[in-house]
């Protein structure tokens, strides 16, 4: 499976841990991450996205996505990397 940088970068997070939206952008190096999950989803990927329930800076409730891999996205993983050795 022929990945960018930034996926790979994504991939190996999510395959540690859930990640929040503002992260991600961090975390794969970019400012659309949740484009760059899309493109993961269009590969295969499931990439559920969880709102979870947070308070902005004015106390305000606001619910920002937490993205994780399923059981089955680490599978689909770990097999995209078996096959790119």
């Amino acid at each position: 499976m022929k990945l960018s940088p930034r996926e790979k970068r994504v991939i190996n997070a999510l395959s540690n841990h859930p990640i929040m939206r503002e992260n991600l952008d961090t975390i794969a190096g970019c400012s659309n991450g949740p484009e760059l999950v899309a493109g993961l989803r269009r590969k295969g990927l499931s990439v559920p996205c969880d709102r979870v329930e947070r308070y902005d800076k004015d106390g305000n409730a606001c619910y920002p996505g937490l993205y994780s891999f399923t059981a089955e996205d680490k599978q689909v993983v770990r097999d995209w990397m078996k096959g790119a050795q």
